[in-house]
């Protein structure tokens, strides 16, 4: 299996290489004494530089011209490995600093470069000089655009990334308070009516039944609390759930709730896309939902008509307003009302004539 080996630890092998060649070099040249000790520390030092040109780009950068300079005035350190870790760190300065860094970089590489130079010599450093700098100018230009184009491209894949667990975190939230507060509500609900109709002498009963309601409403606090902590305003892609076919299930769920509810399909019914199907599904089951928890005992209609090109929903309850012991307060209809919205669809929502609640959804189809 081969394992990629990361730039840093890379620039500290070749570090490793360069002071071994260095040392090795210095050890079989011609200087003695305080030269040789001189030559063997800042060629070493130059080298093991390479190590940390990444981290320090500008450090490595401006400190090895100035050692070689300094180093220049003494000894002559042989050319071959301390020359590649030179170019390595010129690279550094030239690539990886900002603009402020590498401008100044420039001016201090032509001064230390070409001061030490008497009158006689100074004409052949100037033309080295002034290739090195044209040379830097390239490796910014060229090689630098292109490494802060792939540091952008990292960052943008980071930021893709984040969006994608929010978005999962916003789809998990929405599916917790369609599904679970749904079969949650209704199990509130029928403990509660069940408790009332009690005859005197089923204490016990009536206490078990106290236990569930208070239980089942402190799951959908709970519940709740963990939705507005996960949830995010954004619309979440749509996995194929339930659909309208599972309608007439739902309608039966809350009729042996004891709620009495209606359910009317007109218009011919037809295969829709998978996310309008599930969204359809969302919205009846969210309107049956707050028609539970908010429309007392109430009488709810749910008009289902297949259009030509649209599907029209409806849910109206001539609730009194009274709502009943299930805790409320939750993201239904912001809900419903991103989810019509992803597809390009209206919603209307508001008061019927008689009292009770409206909540008509048009969905396109075609």
């Amino acid at each position: 299996m081969r394992f990629p080996l990361e730039p840093e630890r890379l620039d500290v092998a070749l570090a490793v290489v360069l002071v071994i060649g260095v040392e090795a070099q210095v050890a079989l040249g011609d200087s003695r004494g305080w030269p040789l000790v001189s030559e063997a520390v800042v060629g070493g030092l130059v080298a093991a530089s390479v190590a940390v040109r990444r981290r320090w780009p500008a450090a490595v950068g401006f400190g090895v011209q100035a050692v070689l300079a300094l180093e220049g005035l003494f000894a002559s350190l042989p050319a071959g490995f301390v020359s590649v870790a030179w170019l390595c760190a010129l690279y550094a300065l030239a690539v990886w600093t900002s603009r402020r860094w590498f401008l100044a970089g420039l001016v201090f590489f032509a001064v230390t470069d070409l001061v030490p130079y008497d009158q006689e010599a100074f004409r052949a450093a100037g033309d080295f000089t002034a290739a090195v700098l044209l040379a830097m100018v390239l490796l910014r230009s060229i090689v630098g655009r292109r490494e802060r184009a792939l540091r952008i491209a990292e960052r943008e894949r980071d930021l893709a990334r984040r969006e994608a667990v929010v978005e999962e975190r916003a789809r998990i939230a929405r599916e917790l308070h369609d599904a679970i507060a749904h079969s949650v509500s209704m199990m509130v609900l029928q403990a509660g009516a069940e408790r009332r109709v009690l005859a005197p002498g089923q204490e016990s009963t009536r206490e078990v039944l106290s236990t569930i309601e208070r239980v089942g409403r402190g799951a959908l606090t709970e519940m709740r609390r963990l939705v507005g902590m996960l949830r995010d305003d954004r619309a979440d892609p749509l996995t194929p759930q339930p659909g309208l076919g599972e309608v007439p299930e739902l309608v039966e769920q809350l009729r042996s709730a004891g709620m009495p509810v209606d359910l009317d399909v007109d218009g011919e019914p037809r295969e829709l896309p998978v996310g309008i199907d599930l969204s359809a599904y969302r919205v009846i089951q969210e309107g049956l939902t707050n028609a539970l928890k908010h429309a007392g005992r109430a009488h709810v209609a749910v008009h289902v008509h297949y259009g030509p090109r649209s599907l029209e929903l409806e849910i109206v309850d001539d609730g009194s307003g009274t709502e009943t012991d299930v805790p409320g307060g939750g993201h239904g209809l912001v809900g419903i009302r991103e989810r019509v919205a992803l597809y390009g669809g209206e919603l209307r929502t508001g008061r019927a004539a008689d009292g009770g609640f409206v909540l008509r959804v048009l969905l396109p189809t075609g």
